[in-house]
């Protein structure tokens, strides 16, 4: 992203120069327009799942600003004349399908031919400026209340591989699908001080990204945050994505872990995830509400540790079995 002009722009709220989950500009009435983009490959071999994921994952990013979405625009690479018109109808209907419950319209978008097939959305929303949640704002003794279980990069890779239990993948593709627009809406209820989701770099990276715009470090418990059924079973045989060594390279040079904390446990958390949960840090006294209040909403919610102060300086996330 360096060799992208940062063109100055005093209504860019959010932009490059502060990377946040969301673009945020603001308008004439003091409102602001917020949007995102997100697209990627196949991840299930359902069509309709896959769009519906697609769709869920990019809204997701308006979610963990404290945004409303307003309407969406498609994004779809398809290999002209590969792929039934019913299998790209699918995936357009499961987008649909999530958009609707998030209650606003595909108001239009772009294809193009391409060998390898792609669809995400770009999300546009509105926000109260002052209202936001960004990544920074994070403070020592913050709790750290994490939304959904992780594990659905490993899940995903074993279906590629022939090796995930189909219930294990429907549990998979329930949580992929699932909105954070419930878990949104809780957390108006509470002293939100940093959010984020959790998606390609992991609970790790992201958690990372909000140390480093807080200028705080992390301590995390290993066994905390919850997670999908077989993803440890699937770690421990060594079924890992590709963007594991990517994450683990990402976030090593800042990593205190505990000898005791498992491989397995180390891989889940490196896990890259797909419409992963919110990640909040709320004060320490909220925490066990806020957990509570999730999980009644249909969340798989989990306290996983806490803000710390940054020694020296230095932004670090310890990991304790």
């Amino acid at each position: 992203m360096e060799h992208v002009p940062l063109l100055q722009n005093d209504r860019l709220v959010v932009g490059l120069d502060g990377p946040d989950d969301a673009a945020v500009y603001l308008l004439d009435s003091g409102d602001a327009i917020v949007a995102s983009v997100d697209f990627f490959t196949p991840l299930v071999d359902d069509p309709a799942d896959f769009g519906a994921i697609a769709a869920a994952n990019a809204i997701s990013d308006l979610y963990a600003m404290n945004a409303r979405p307003i309407f969406a625009l498609n994004i779809l690479a398809i290999p002209a004349g590969v792929l039934a018109p019913e299998v790209v109808g699918a995936i357009l209907t499961g987008a649909g399908e999530v958009c609707a419950e998030a209650g606003i319209p595909i108001a239009g978008g772009h294809s193009i031919d391409d060998a390898e097939p792609k669809f995400g959305l770009v999300a546009i929303g509105t926000a109260d400026v002052d209202a936001l949640w960004r990544k920074g704002g994070a403070r020592p003794g913050d709790a750290l209340v994490l939304g959904k279980a992780l594990g659905t990069g490993i899940l995903t890779t074993g279906v590629k591989r022939e090796i995930t239990d189909p219930v294990d993948l429907l549990v998979a593709v329930h949580s992929m699908r699932q909105l954070n627009r419930g878990a949104a809406n809780v957390l108006q209820d509470f002293d939100v001080h940093a959010c984020t989701d959790v998606t390609g770099f992991g609970l790790l990276g992201h958690l990372l990204e909000m140390c480093r715009a807080s200028r705080t470090s992390a301590r995390i418990v290993a066994s905390a945050p919850r997670v999908l059924p077989g993803a440890l079973r699937l770690a421990e045989a060594g079924c890992v994505p590709g963007g594991t060594d990517r994450n683990r390279a990402g976030v090593e040079p800042h990593m205190h872990w505990d000898p005791a904390v498992s491989a397995n446990r180390r891989l889940v958390l490196l896990d890259p995830q797909t419409s992963g949960g919110l990640l909040a840090a709320v004060p320490g006294d909220e925490a066990a509400d806020l957990v509570r209040a999730l999980n009644a909403a249909g969340y798989a919610a989990a306290r996983i540790g806490e803000m710390v102060e940054a020694t020296r300086g230095a932004v670090q996330i310890s990991v304790t079995p």
